[in-house]
Formats: structure tokens, C-alpha cells, sequence
């Protein structure tokens, strides 16, 4: 769980229109990865985890065909697709479609700490475990998938303001002539809101905070019910320093906190179920990024830090309280765009962390060992994108380096030339 979140942090250390900037109507997910997970930048893609920027992208569509799934496979990893449109004055209304895979975090990430897992080995490895529901599904509960995230936005005068909701759910239920069924269910509820404001003449602010609630139980025939549940609070911020016409400051902010509970039944009438704490985790991270804008070239990007930890409770006689804790510093995020003309556009990254990681394991029932070692792990390396306009609608990819490298070789090569594509279309 920790490593999810964790890649969260590298990430994202990410009114009248005539008050604003005018934000260029494209891009997505491919461009802020092929300029090194730049969170310094501008892009549609911030609306996942702030609706308040829905209010300057209206009659906007944009998703992801993420990566491939292999050589001429459909359905990729990573893929979405989700429309804005403006119903009048200042008010905007969209919405989402996300599945499983998404790439992204805030309330369209489905089940991000892996409940449906947790819940599907607690029941199978349970001594006896628990008789499968006669359903067909090969698992107690089906796992989450097809997020439905709704938003809406509206902007006044130096303000805009944005809400979400996003719910999936899925049941394994058997319900027979006679007798008792099982049945096993997941959901998850997810809320967000955001502000973008112009607090002066030079300064933006960027906010926005998100709940998820995801959730899981089975209830079989015969014994207790068992529940998993968990509560994650999200909060990213960002502020735009307008330094001068050329030169913008970017410090940014993001924090995650996760925890919840179990309560494990037993497949027995006459057994008791038991409640615990699940690991709960925290997440701070902190960036320092610029952007220095000249003619159609734009250099973004800087330094960060992170710090997460993740605590196991202790259970009483079997196994003391461990924690595994990572500070990762420092955490390097640079980026270039370059629009060559009117329908192309290149791009180059670099992404670089350092990770000191501190684990505890257990040496006894109330004594814990300690290690520490030094990590890399997470994106690392350059990154190569490009974009392609044609009138309104932009294809966005990331680029496989070794097509660079291969030159003349690619004339009749089977490797892919593009890692991951975004598309968008801003409607007339």
C-alpha cells in the first residue's frame, strides 16, 4: 500500500474569463508524463483531484488510452474518458467514466489500499475457510470497477469553485429456494471540492481536498459477517506566483492520510468475530517547482521532498506495532514543451528521486528489528513526449526512447513508438 501512495507523492508535488489566463485547451496524463510527472504545469488533468478547474475547460472532452495492453491488444491500462460542458452563465457540469487501472488519484481511483484483495484472502485462508458463494465469480467479493465521478463547477468574478462525487459498487450474492444465501459486496463513495482564486494581481491559488470511502463485506450462510472499511482524506495545493512576464514560482503541497477497520467473522455459528485496525498511512509532500516562459518554449519543474509512513497495529501476544517509513529527497521533476508550429509539439523530461526507507519486522511477540537502505524505486529517467494539434482535437503521447536510438532502424521495426496517449477535443 505504501508504494501506491508513495507514487502519489512523486506525481503530484503536482469570475470572468477575461480575469484569468487563458489555459490552452489540451493536453492530459501523456504530456505532464513525457515533461518528467511534471506538477508544476497547468493541465486538464488536474480536474481529478480539483473540480474548481472544470470552470475554465467548458465544452471540453479528454481521456486517456493509456498504455498498451500488447501488440495490436484492445483495452490498455490506464484508460478514461470524461466530458465538461457549459449549461450557462457561470455554471459547468461533467463527468467521468474511470476504470479499475486508472493511473490518476483523487475519487475516480478505485479501492486504492486493495480492500477486495484483503477481504478475499482473509475468507480463503481462514481455518476452515469459507464456502464460495455458488455464483459462478471465483472470489468471495468482486473487485470494484467502472467509477461513475460527477462534477460540477462554477465560476464568479476571481473565483471558481468545483464539486465531485464518484460511486461503484459490485455483489456476489447467492440466494437459494430455501435456507440461508451468502452474499458478498463492495462499494466506494467518493467526494471532492476545489477553489482556483486569483488572490492578486500575481498570485493563484490552487486547492482542493477529497474523501473516499471504500468498503467491503461478506456475509456468508452460516457465521459472521465480515467487513472491511477505510477512510482516505486527500488535500493538494498549489500557488501560482506570477514573478514576471516570463518567470512563474510553483511551491506545492500534498497530503494523504488513510486508515480503517476490519471486523473478521468466522465461518462457524457458534464462533465470535474479532475487530482490529487496518495499517493506516500518511503521506507529506512538498515541492518548489518554476515555470520560465518564452515564445511557444516552456521550461518547468523543480526540487521536492516526501514523507510516508505506514503503521501496523500491534496484536496482542502474536506481534508487536511495525511501521515502514520512507524520506525521499530529493525529488527532481523537470520538464520542457516546445511548440515547433501549429500541429506539433515536443517534449523531454528527467524524473529522479532518492528514498531513505526504514522497516520494522518482528524480532518477538513485543520486540521489533529495524532496517534501513537506500531505495529507488518509483518512475526514474528521462521521459519524451509529443503532441499533435489538429484544430481542435490533440493527441498527446509519450514517447518509447529507443525509437530515438533506433533512427533508421524503426523502417519496418515491430517495437511500439508510443508509450502512453491522451486525447482531447475542445468543442467550438
Amino acid at each position: 500500500m505504501i508504494r501506491r501512495y508513495f507514487l502519489f507523492g512523486l506525481l503530484f508535488l503536482v469570475v470572468s474569463a477575461s480575469t484569468f489566463a487563458q489555459y490552452e485547451q489540451t493536453g492530459g496524463f501523456a504530456r505532464l508524463r513525457g515533461m518528467g510527472n511534471n506538477p508544476y504545469v497547468v493541465d486538464p488533468s488536474v480536474m481529478t483531484v480539483n473540480p474548481g478547474w472544470a470552470g475554465f475547460y467548458h465544452n471540453f472532452l479528454f481521456g486517456d488510452l493509456g498504455f498498451t495492453a500488447g501488440a495490436f491488444q484492445p483495452g490498455g491500462v490506464g484508460q478514461f474518458v470524461a466530458a465538461n460542458f457549459h449549461v450557462g452563465g457561470g455554471l459547468a457540469l461533467g463527468g467521468m467514466l474511470v476504470r479499475n487501472d486508472f493511473l490518476g488519484f483523487g475519487i475516480g481511483s478505485l479501492d486504492p489500499a486493495g480492500l477486495v484483495g484483503l477481504i478475499n484472502s482473509y475468507l480463503s485462508v481462514t481455518t476452515p475457510p469459507f464456502p464460495l458463494p455458488p455464483t459462478g465469480s471465483p472470489t468471495y467479493v468482486v473487485g470494484l470497477n467502472n467509477n461513475l465521478e460527477l462534477m460540477g463547477s462554477f465560476k464568479s468574478g476571481n473565483t471558481a469553485f468545483g464539486l465531485g462525487v464518484a460511486y461503484a459498487s459490485t455483489t456476489n450474492e447467492f440466494a437459494p429456494d430455501t435456507g440461508n444465501g451468502a452474499i458478498g459486496s463492495a462499494s466506494q463513495l467518493g467526494f471532492n471540492a476545489g477553489i482556483v482564486t486569483k488572490l492578486t494581481g500575481s498570485f493563484l491559488l490552487d486547492l482542493g481536498a477529497s474523501l473516499i470511502l471504500p468498503s467491503t463485506d461478506f456475509e456468508p450462510a452460516v457465521g459472521q459477517k465480515t467487513e472491511f472499511s477505510q477512510t482516505i482524506i486527500l488535500v493538494n495545493a498549489r500557488i501560482f506566483w506570477q514573478y514576471s512576464s516570463k518567470l512563474e514560482f510553483v511551491p506545492a503541497f500534498a497530503f494523504v492520510t488513510a486508515s480503517g477497520t476490519a471486523d473478521l467473522g468466522t465461518p462457524s455459528s457458534t464462533g465470535t468475530a474479532t475487530s482490529t485496525d487496518l495499517p493506516s498511512l500518511t503521506l507529506i509532500a512538498v515541492g518548489i517547482g518554476m515555470n520560465y516562459e518564452v515564445g511557444d518554449f516552456l521550461l518547468a519543474g523543480g526540487p521536492g521532498f516526501a514523507t510516508i509512513s505506514s503503521t501496523t497495529p500491534e496484536v496482542a501476544n502474536v506481534m508487536p506495532e511495525l511501521s515502514t517509513s520512507a524520506f525521499v529527497f530529493p525529488i527532481w521533476n523537470l520538464g520542457v514543451e516546445w511548440n515547433m508550429n501549429d500541429w506539433f509539439v515536443a517534449r523531454f523530461g528527467y524524473v529522479a528521486s532518492t528514498q531513505s526507507v526504514t522497516t520494522e519486522t518482528q524480532a518477538s511477540t513485543t520486540a521489533v528489528n529495524e532496517g534501513i537502505v537506500t531505495n529507488f524505486f518509483g518512475p526514474q529517467g528521462a521521459t519524451v513526449g509529443v503532441g499533435f494539434r489538429l484544430g481542435n482535437f490533440s493527441l498527446d503521447a509519450t514517447v518509447n526512447e529507443d525509437v530515438l536510438r533506433q533512427g533508421l532502424n524503426n523502417i519496418g521495426g515491430g517495437g511500439p513508438t508510443f508509450a502512453y496517449l491522451s486525447l482531447s477535443y475542445a468543442m467550438p
